[in-house]
């Protein structure tokens, strides 16, 4: 293992050397806008993306140009990657579903390499890196937009799968930016990404967004009045001696889902989206609690859901996140899975470049997720403030 380091310093800063590093920030910074767009293609009979496409280039660029920059994945905080792919594929050889771990493990390689190298481009200029990736995601919301609009949908942009989720990391980006500056437009520019976020209606990017904006208030609040940060505290931990209670009732109030669960009406559930989501959620339970500690494997969540349904059109993930890996996993996978995330805050932490909005922007991603299903550009959401630290460095 080989110690935390600027990695990109390694190289001189020749103008050709230079150059290059700012053609790779620009590429690195377009992805995860492009994951949230709907630039993908159905190509015989198989989705291509242009996001993975970039980032391949990306990737094989950074390979051939500067080679070390692949030592980050050598370095002790990526010790849980290596052990969490350990675990995928062994879970897959005990469950005679190899093939599938085998791929998982690849995909989760994929995520974790494109922000592992995309953090060093953000070190060496996350100025531009954030600039980039604004560019990019109002680029990908506005093509959104246009295209719904071009069929006569003004609002809920039901067509853009994933593209919609662009709508809300836009807005949370140009709050934190807004927080964090004394340049009153980027405030104007936060105001202005609500009329599309809006629009878009898309539930979960709205309460994120909600919920960052109620953190930045009180924390604007407790700093403009310090007396305040006593009475925060208290609020905090008299708020956390009631979770046991509520567990205790959140247990009765699942064992009654279970029993209504029985008599769903699947015609009805089929159009209804609260009532499909509520009994994925509901099932998926029951799956965890059957296979408590390994999960069931990588790519079977609709052949267990199977289970529940006589019409197979309703199978599907949870459209949860975390229990997305309890299913595949095992709530041994997710502890993996959030160990290693603590496991880099805390490499945060230690090097001083935990600030306030990555700490709200973790607290978004952490957040949205739990209303996102299972997939790779919902694994980046997850890792991506966590392995990119320095997003928000340097920028006043």
């Amino acid at each position: 293992m080989i110690p935390e380091v600027a990695l990109h310093k390694i190289y001189l800063e020749t103008p050709t050397m230079l150059k290059y590093k700012r053609m790779l920030t620009i590429l690195a910074a377009s992805i995860l806008p492009l994951y949230f767009s709907m630039f993908r293609y159905h190509v015989f009979g198989a989705t291509l993306r242009i996001a993975d496409l970039v980032c391949a280039v990306t990737l094989f660029l950074t390979l051939l140009i500067f080679p070390k920059f692949y030592l980050k994945f050598f370095q002790v905080k990526f010790l849980p990657m290596w052990l969490l792919v350990g675990y995928i594929i062994v879970q897959g050889m005990l469950l005679e579903n190899t093939a599938s771990s085998v791929k998982e493990s690849i995909q989760f390689l994929w995520v974790c390499f494109y922000l592992g190298i995309a953090s060093i481009y953000t070190q060496w200029d996350s100025k531009a890196f954030f600039k980039w990736m604004l560019i990019f995601l109002a680029l990908s919301a506005l093509y959104t937009i246009f295209y719904h609009f071009s069929l006569g949908h003004f609002t809920r942009y039901k067509l853009a799968s994933d593209g919609k989720y662009a709508f809300g990391l836009l807005t949370v980006l140009l709050l934190l930016k807004a927080n964090s500056s004394s340049e009153r437009r980027y405030w104007i520019y936060f105001a202005m990404s609500l009329i599309p976020l809006s629009l878009s209606m898309e539930r979960k990017g709205v309460l994120g967004v909600i919920l960052v904006i109620i953190l930045v208030a009180s924390i604007r609040v407790v700093i403009a009045k310090p007396k305040l940060k006593g009475a925060v505290i208290f609020l905090t931990g008299f708020t956390m001696l009631f979770i046991p209670y509520l567990l205790t009732q959140a247990s009765d109030f699942i064992d009654g889902k279970i029993y209504e669960s029985y008599f769903l009406d699947e015609k009805l559930a089929l159009f209804t989206s609260n009532m499909h989501r509520e009994s994925l959620l509901i099932n998926a339970y029951q799956i965890i609690r059957d296979n408590f500690f390994f999960g069931i494997g990588a790519d079977r969540i609709t052949e267990f859901m199977g289970q529940f349904y006589a019409d197979q059109r309703l199978n599907n993930g949870a459209h949860n996140f975390y229990m997305d890996m309890s299913v595949k996993y095992g709530v041994i996978g997710l502890f993996l899975h959030l160990l290693w995330a603590a496991v880099l805050s805390f490499f945060s932490y230690s090097s001083k470049r935990f600030s306030i909005n990555l700490l709200l922007f973790n607290l978004y991603c952490l957040f949205v997720i739990t209303f996102m299903a299972d997939g790779q550009a919902v694994l980046i959401v997850f890792l991506f403030s966590f392995l990119n630290p320095y997003l928000f460095e340097h920028h006043d």
